[in-house]
């Protein structure tokens, strides 16, 4: 009797498991459809099918039966946005120490996963779900080598279901701060960083002709991938000079993939940049300028200014909580210097080059896979933007948050119609 009801629980599973994998086919109507790469279709049908887009077309090209029909007319079709650069998901409470996991102790960190920290039951990454991010880039944070990035789905059980990649390596390129003290003092150890880091990359590249009888070095064989290109080398600089050094570090490493993470100095350099042929995640749009003589708005700029010579380039935020706000942060790059359409693409084709996911999301295109979202109102205007629907590899999102609770149940106590 017990192993028959073994028998039976087993099958259950299994006939629950099977509905799930089997998706009913769904045909958006209607839409605006914003591909991702700078191209629009008005009045378009969008279809998708076992995770995968089918077609995408301003006429219907096939008949599916027993599909589901969303009538998306006057409303508009995105790409799953990607947010770049952030630690959400290793943090819960700025203020409370025990729920920061995204810095670890010691300078050189390679072998620090994120992934393996990155916490899918936030409370937080639902309201950036909520927002139309779809991916994130979670990053470790401080010293020299801060470890390994990765690509998470921000609707997901586990980090095993959530992974999309482990994309690359962050590390803190050894800047001044004009606000110090000491000077002499200050350039000493800014000599002394670049050189361990110098010295970190030697040692690293000659791991790879370790024999198999020496003994396993975590640090090192974490930086191998790089060096096969698998994954990028992400370096983080600020100052003109600093862009200048990283990328001159950069170019004593090749071949390697690399990017940089910077923030408004970098127009000073954009020349530099274009020739170096080097992707750069611009970050911090939302401040004032690090130069007093700069122009007030040179941060909201300065994306402009690269894309235009032809960069490749995305932006990012350095933070937890504000990041979900990655999209309105493009809004503002479309008002200085590009067009909206090249700003979506900051936060979709562009986010998943740098991160090397490009061959499978970043654009609704036939055979991506279908992560997609449905708005009222351009996704980049605060003012404007409601999400509707949401769905990665062609599975609905829920976007009830934490939020959304709140909302709802003081909106019902004090006689207020939630929308």
């Amino acid at each position: 009797m017990i192993k028959r009801n073994y028998f039976i629980l087993i099958i259950f599973f299994v006939l629950a498991f099977t509905s799930h994998a089997q998706q009913i086919p769904v045909i958006i109507k209607g839409a605006t459809v914003h591909i991702g790469n700078g191209k629009t279709i008005n009045n378009a049908y969008v279809a998708f099918d076992s995770g995968k887009i089918v077609f995408v077309d301003s006429i219907m090209r096939n008949s599916y039966k027993n599909a589901r029909i969303i009538d998306a007319t006057g409303k508009h079709v995105y790409p799953g946005l990607f947010l770049l650069n952030t630690y959400l998901g290793l943090n819960e409470i700025d203020a409370v120490r025990s729920t920061r996991d995204y810095k670890e102790t010691g300078e050189i960190n390679p072998n620090v996963r994120s992934l393996i920290a990155y916490n899918t039951d936030s409370r937080v990454v639902p309201t950036a779900k909520f927002n139309g991010i779809t991916y994130m880039q979670v990053v470790p944070q401080g010293g020299l080598v801060s470890g390994t990035s990765c690509i998470v789905k921000t609707e997901a059980m586990n980090w095993e279901d959530a992974v999309m990649n482990e994309d690359g390596i962050h590390i803190n390129w050894p800047e001044i701060n004009h606000f110090a003290k000491d000077p002499k003092e200050q350039q000493k150890y800014l000599i002394e960083q670049q050189a361990k880091l110098i010295t970190f990359f030697a040692e690293a590249k000659q791991y790879q002709f370790k024999s198999d009888n020496d003994e396993t070095n975590l640090r090192l064989q974490a930086m191998q991938d790089l060096f096969k290109q698998r994954k990028v080398l992400y370096v983080h600089a600020n100052s003109a000079k600093g862009i200048l050094e990283a990328m001159q570090f950069i170019k004593q490493h090749q071949p390697i993939k690399s990017a940089l993470v910077t923030g408004s100095d970098a127009h000073l350099v954009a020349d530099e940049i274009k020739q170096s042929n080097i992707p750069v995640i611009v970050n911090l749009i939302h401040s004032l300028p690090n130069r007093n003589h700069h122009d007030v708005d040179q941060p909201y700029k300065t994306t402009a200014l690269l894309f235009n010579k032809g960069i490749l380039v995305s932006i990012g935020f350095s933070g937890s909580w504000e990041s979900r706000n990655v999209m309105y942060t493009a809004g503002t790059c479309a008002a200085y210097g590009i067009s909206p359409e090249q700003a979506l693409q900051l936060i979709t084709e562009n986010a998943a080059k740098i991160t090397g996911n490009d061959k499978s999301t970043g654009t609704i295109e036939v055979n991506k896979n279908a992560t997609l979202i449905i708005t009222e109102g351009d996704v980049l205007n605060m003012k404007e933007s409601t999400l509707i629907h949401a769905f990665i590899n062609g599975v609905e999102c829920d976007l009830e948050n934490k939020q959304t609770e709140l909302y709802k149940k003081y909106s019902k106590r004090y006689g207020i119609e939630a929308k």
